[in-house]
Parts: structure tokens; C-alpha cells; sequence
């Protein structure tokens, strides 16, 4: 089979190519900084992590049978088109929930801390730093209540350590009777609502925490009603896709203060545009989109597209299939 990546992270790519070559299973990475399709239109099977693959992508590629999404997220992927052409849609549902959870931690912690906010002045004389005490206090976690929005792999991994830090951990998922089994024990959360309650749930937050998929029913889930019924105290995490949250809401929120603050790893345009207004305030950060990237994430997701492939290989179907074919 002709295998063809669209990666850029060379980290990555030699990770695939170790685990891939192990198989005896050739790949060839796209040149980014070339036209992509003349370079993919002979491709059988498509790694990607880097691109949108519309409908004419896959026209350009006759012989598509695979779409190899590096992520959890599939909403680059024109999921229906792909499945009318014949072609499965693979993704990797769990290798980074840990990664992610970890740095979903390292934003609450940033913003509850206060750590933009207070800083050590250098001594320009000796180059050493000159303690003082905090202008912005922070706050302890201990006590205080989370909402993990989207209760799959990922959220199941924050809420379990919202518990070690000792947090009351509230859930809304689109599924909620499918998780009752098991309870705080298996799912690590005090109590799980349904979608139709988030708003009811919204006020009791102090930490409002999103790990849902990006779709038509996702999008825009919090806006302007949404934001204004959090507390005043409380901060807002977007590890999943920025569309999920509205970006002017979320703007106008941070603004006038209706939130004390939010973080996200996620953004509307990527690479963000440094003049975006967000970028200017004192109650918002961002990373680059980094929070599922560890040396540990991308060798679990290098394991699980080379056993897709490897499946493709035998005539099997992905074992990470996202679609079906009739």
C-alpha cells in the first residue's frame, strides 16, 4: 500500500517511521512547504495531523481507502464525503488523555495562582531576583467545585485529579445514563448530568473545564448566556476546540469581568494572530496547541496507526474506526 503523512513535528515523524519500518511498512512524508495534493494523490492511506482534508483532497486521491487522523479529533475531516467515497476514518481516541489532563491541570494552575498576574522584579545590577509579596492572591483548589464538560477518555482522567487535589467534580455528558454504573468509584466525579442541565450547572462551578468533540451541537455551547451564568470568580479551560467556546462572548466576558479568568490550548485561527484582543488581557492564556504533544502521547499514537495499517494490510476494518461502511 501507498502510505503518505502529513506531519510536520519530527518527533513524530520518526516515531511513526520507527514503528512502521519495525513492520516492514514504508511511509513517505508529505513536504509541507510544497503544493500538498500533487504529492498525495496516489496515497491508498492517509496519515494526518496537520491538515483539513475536504472534499477536494479526497477527489484528488482515486485510491483513498484510509484517513489516518493523528488525534482524537476528527472535525477536520469530512467524516460524511469520506464514508459516500468508500474510505474509512480512523482516529486515536485515548494515547494523549493523560497528557492532555495533565496540562489542563497546568492551566488551572497557572490561572488560580495568579501567575500572570504576579511576577519577581530582577535587580538590573546583579541579574538576581528580588522576592516581594503577591499584588493578585490566588487561590487554593482544595474545596472548590469543578465541571468537567464531555465525560470521555480525557475528562475521565481530569476529573480523577480534580479528586487528588481534593475538588468537589460535577460532570455534563451527552450520554449520562450509559455512566451511571460504577459512580464516583469508576468515573471519579460526584454527580453526572446530562446535557439538557447544563445551564442549571453552570453557577455551582468554580472551575467550568471542556473536553467535548467539536460538531453541530458542540459549537458555540458557551456563549454569552453561558458565560454570564458562571460566577464571577470562577475560569474557564478549553483543551478541546476553541468553536466550542464563542470567541467574542468569551472576549466581551473577560473584558467586563463577568469570569475572573480562562485558559485554553486551543484557538479560533492557528497559528493565533498576536493582535487578537484576547491576547491583550490579563485574565487569558494561551499554548500553542501543545497539551496532547509528550514523548509519551506520540509513541502510544504511533503503536495505534500501525496496527490500523497493519489491519488494513490483512483486509480488516481500523480497530479505531470513526465510520461505517455499508
Amino acid at each position: 500500500m501507498i502510505i503518505k503523512a502529513l506531519v510536520k513535528n519530527p518527533e513524530f515523524k520518526q516515531r511513526i517511521a520507527e514503528k512502521l519500518n519495525h513492520s516492514n511498512i514504508q511511509v513517505e512524508f508529505v513536504n509541507t512547504q510544497e503544493p500538498i495534493i500533487p504529492q498525495i494523490q496516489d496515497s491508498e492511506i492517509l496519515i494526518n495531523s496537520i491538515d483539513k482534508i475536504d472534499k477536494s483532497l479526497i477527489d484528488s486521491c482515486p485510491n483513498l481507502r484510509l484517513v489516518q487522523q493523528s488525534g482524537i479529533g476528527v472535525d477536520s475531516i469530512d467524516i460524511d464525503y469520506c464514508t459516500e467515497r468508500g474510505i474509512y476514518v480512523a482516529n486515536v481516541p485515548m494515547a494523549n488523555a493523560i497528557s492532555v489532563a495533565e496540562h489542563t491541570f497546568l492551566l488551572i494552575l497557572y490561572l488560580t495562582k495568579n501567575i500572570k498576574l504576579n511576577s519577581f522584579s530582577s535587580s538590573s545590577n546583579s541579574g538576581s531576583f528580588v522576592r516581594r509579596m503577591p499584588d493578585h492572591m490566588g487561590i487554593e483548589l482544595s474545596g472548590k467545585t469543578m465541571l468537567v464538560l464531555g465525560l470521555g477518555v480525557t475528562g475521565i482522567e481530569v476529573a480523577k485529579r480534580a479528586k487528588a487535589f481534593g475538588m468537589k467534580v460535577i460532570a455534563v455528558t451527552k450520554h449520562p445514563y450509559t455512566k451511571t454504573e460504577g459512580g464516583d468509584k469508576k468515573y471519579f466525579v460526584d454527580r453526572l448530568f446530562g446535557v439538557d442541565k447544563l445551564l442549571e450547572v453552570l453557577p455551582i462551578a468554580d472551575i467550568v473545564s471542556i473536553h467535548t468533540p467539536l460538531n453541530n451541537e458542540t459549537e458555540n455551547m458557551i456563549n454569552k448566556k453561558e458565560l454570564e451564568l458562571m460566577k464571577k470568580s470562577a475560569y474557564l479551560i478549553n483543551v478541546a476546540r476553541a468553536p466550542v467556546v464563542n470567541h467574542e462572548a468569551l472576549l466581551d466576558s473577560l473584558r467586563e469581568k463577568i469570569i475572573a479568568g480562562a485558559a485554553v490550548d486551543v484557538f479560533w485561527n492557528e497559528p493565533a494572530d498576536q493582535n487578537d484582543a484576547l491576547l491583550q488581557l490579563d485574565n487569558f492564556l494561551l499554548t500553542p496547541h501543545i497539551a496532547g504533544w509528550t514523548y509519551e502521547a506520540i509513541d502510544s499514537i504511533s503503536d495505534i496507526i500501525r496496527i490500523n495499517i497493519e489491519r488494513m494490510m490483512r483486509g480488516q476494518i481500523p480497530l479505531t474506526l470513526v465510520n461505517r461502511l455499508d
